[in-house]
């Protein structure tokens, strides 16, 4: 038996890459020992030395996943067999409040790597890691585990499930890791188009000034050009609301900026993994149409937060060289 340090943390702590961060601190630190989703909290069990048991909690405490949020550490001694190494155990459910994280914006990372034709997930419209993407919007039932999640019935190919059990790779243990070669598929309900071909498509319908529901995460988008009034006054007559105003998704802060007056707090609001709808004020020479909201000084203006958004902006200027489409609206 060796003596152990039994730690529960609780708080957001599921969903945001926190036993992947606790695996990596521990073995970075020569402990050995296990961690665990429990529900309602993470539990650890570690073993080694009293200065470095001491390091892990001050990392835990002072350097947790940028997405989680601690309320309370519980910490305690007891006996143990003594462990070999340390490992993410099978998660099981506990009594007790449970906190999972929101869905998250795609990050810096994976938006890099989106764009790298040298990275195997290239153009890949589903692309997350344990810093972003789909969250709370897949999970069917907790301890959140890729088998308790939509995700559940994709299996992981050969090369995904490799970072998936490395702790050196950023989607270590992330439950929705999946690539062009696994994973769901982009696709037009009742039409042959799949992946780019059907971004292109829609891209398409879109700049004809069509009307198209989008399956985001958690949920459709109603979208539209943000430039055409007849396709946004046929939007406003199909949802008889005449005169609320829309929000608009624009591809990045410049083009924001060129339509709206900003300050420093809103753009980062605007930048930052949550990607809100912020009520900005449309500048004097905006050429938006004042269609997207009748008599309203303001707009509601937002980023795209999901790698499908992403490409439905950027395929024209990136990919295939057609006319950039600058705002569309949900």
């Amino acid at each position: 038996m060796e003596k152990t340090s039994h730690i529960r943390i609780y708080g957001i702590v599921q969903a945001v890459g926190f036993r992947p961060f606790v695996s990596r601190t521990a073995l970075s630190l020569g402990l050995r020992g296990s961690v665990a989703n429990r529900g309602s909290f993470v539990e650890v069990f570690l073993q080694g030395g009293e200065e470095a048991k001491k390091e892990f909690l001050k990392a835990v405490e002072n350097d947790p996943p940028p997405r989680s949020a601690i309320l309370r550490i519980d910490h305690k001694e007891v006996e143990m067999e003594r462990k070999e190494n340390f490992e993410i155990i099978e998660s099981s459910r506990e009594k007790g409040d449970i906190f999972v994280s929101p869905d998250i914006a795609t990050c810096p990372e994976c938006s890099k790597e989106l764009y790298d034709p040298k990275d195997r997930r290239y153009l890949h419209p589903f692309i997350n890691c344990t810093s972003c993407g789909p969250r709370l919007t897949i999970l069917e039932s907790m301890p959140y585990d890729r088998e308790r999640t939509t995700m559940g019935e994709f299996p992981m190919c050969e090369a995904c499930h490799k970072e998936y059990v490395t702790a050196e790779t950023r989607r270590y243990d992330a439950q929705p890791v999946c690539c062009n070669s696994c994973g769901p598929e982009v696709y037009i309900i009742g039409r042959e188009e799949k992946g780019l071909c059907a971004i292109q498509k829609i891209r398409e319908s879109i700049m004809e000034g069509k009307i198209v529901a989008i399956k985001g995460i958690g949920g459709f988008h109603l979208c539209c050009d943000g430039r055409n009034e007849k396709a946004i006054a046929l939007l406003r007559e199909r949802k008889h609301r005449p005169h609320k105003p829309f929000a608009l998704m624009m591809p990045d802060l410049q083009t924001i900026q060129k339509e709206c007056i900003t300050s420093p707090v809103q753009e980062k609001l605007l930048t930052g993994h949550q990607k809100p709808i912020i009520l900005l004020k449309k500048r004097a020479d905006s050429s938006l149409p004042a269609i997207l909201a009748p008599d309203n000084p303001t707009l509601g203006v937002m980023l795209p937060y999901a790698p499908l958004q992403m490409l439905l902006f950027d395929c024209g200027r990136r990919i295939i060289k057609i006319s950039p489409l600058p705002t569309y609206w949900l």
